[in-house]
C-alpha cells in the first residue's frame, strides 16, 4: 500500500526560503505518483506570509495539474488558548483543508496545560481538518486531551514528516509520534501524513512517517492518505460545518 496523497505543503506564498510554485509542487506530485495534493501555504498571521486575498482567490485557481487534485487550503495558526486561528472565518470556509498548528511567532510556548487548550479549543470549533505537528518540543502537551477532543470532532493528527526527519528543528518527535500514534489507535481518531514540504523537494515523501507506523503497527484503515474516499470523508464533515459543499 502506497499513499496517494499529500496533506501539508507550502509554495512561495508562504515565504520562508522556497520560491517553487504550486505549478511546481503538482508537477512533484506527479512525478511521485500522487493523486491528490493540498497545498496549506501559511496564514497571514506568520509575517511576510500569504495575504487574505491570495486565501480568497484560491477559488479561481485550477484544480487539476499534471493530473493531480489540487485541494487549496492553509496551514491557520492558532493565536491564543481560545483556539482562534489566523485567518478569518470568511476566509476560512473557502478553503478546501484546514491545519491548525502553533508556531512561536503567533502562539507563545507555555505549559503544557495552555498549549492543549488553543489546540482543543481549535479543533473544538468542527472546522479544522488536521491538527499540525503536534509533537513539536517547544510544545508541551497533554496529549490524551487532544486526542480525544480529535475523536469527538474527527479531527486528524498529523506525522509530519519534517518533524521526523532526524536532526529536524522540532526535537525528538518520534517519541511524542508513537505515543500520539499509541493513543489514536485506542481512540479510532485518523492520522495524515504530510511532508510540510516548503517548495517542490520533499512534495509526497514520508519516509520517517511510513517508517514509524510500520514499527508501531498502526492501521492503515486509520490512516487517510491511502485513501482518497477515507480523506474526503475526513474533509467533508467540516466543510459542512464550515457551511461548504462536500468534496466528490
Amino acid at each position: 500500500m502506497r499513499p496517494i496523497i499529500d496533506t501539508h505543503t507550502h509554495t512561495i506564498a508562504s515565504g520562508h526560503w522556497t520560491t517553487d510554485t504550486a505549478t511546481d509542487l503538482a508537477r512533484a506530485a506527479a512525478a511521485r505518483n500522487l493523486q491528490i495534493l493540498a497545498i496549506t501555504d501559511h496564514s497571514p498571521s506568520i509575517p511576510e506570509s500569504a495575504t487574505e486575498n491570495y486565501f480568497l482567490n484560491l477559488k479561481y485557481a485550477e484544480k487539476y495539474r499534471f493530473g493531480v487534485r489540487l485541494l487549496y487550503g492553509t496551514e491557520a495558526d492558532v493565536m491564543d488558548t481560545s483556539g482562534r486561528l489566523g485567518l478569518a472565518d470568511s476566509v476560512l470556509c473557502q478553503m478546501d483543508i484546514v491545519i491548525a498548528s502553533q508556531h512561536p511567532v503567533c502562539f507563545k510556548p507555555s505549559n503544557a496545560e495552555e498549549n492543549t487548550a488553543g489546540l482543543v479549543a481549535a479543533v473544538s470549533t468542527g472546522k479544522v481538518d488536521i491538527v499540525g505537528h503536534p509533537d513539536d518540543e517547544k510544545y508541551p502537551l497533554v496529549l490524551e486531551e487532544l486526542v480525544k477532543a480529535c475523536a469527538l470532532h474527527g479531527t486528524a493528527i498529523e506525522m509530519n514528516e519534517a518533524s521526523l526527519t532526524p536532526g529536524g528543528y522540532r526535537g525528538d518527535a518520534k517519541s511524542r509520534d508513537a505515543q500520539l500514534l499509541a493513543l489514536c489507535k485506542k481512540e479510532g481518531v485518523t492520522v495524515s501524513m504530510g511532508s510540510d514540504s516548503h517548495g517542490a523537494s520533499h512534495v509526497g515523501v514520508f519516509t520517517y512517517a511510513e517508517k514509524l507506523l510500520e514499527e508501531t503497527a498502526f492501521p492503515h484503515e486509520l490512516v487517510v492518505n491511502y485513501s482518497k474516499k477515507a480523506f474526503y470523508a475526513l474533509l467533508n464533515e467540516h466543510r459542512k460545518n464550515r457551511g461548504q459543499k462536500p468534496l466528490l
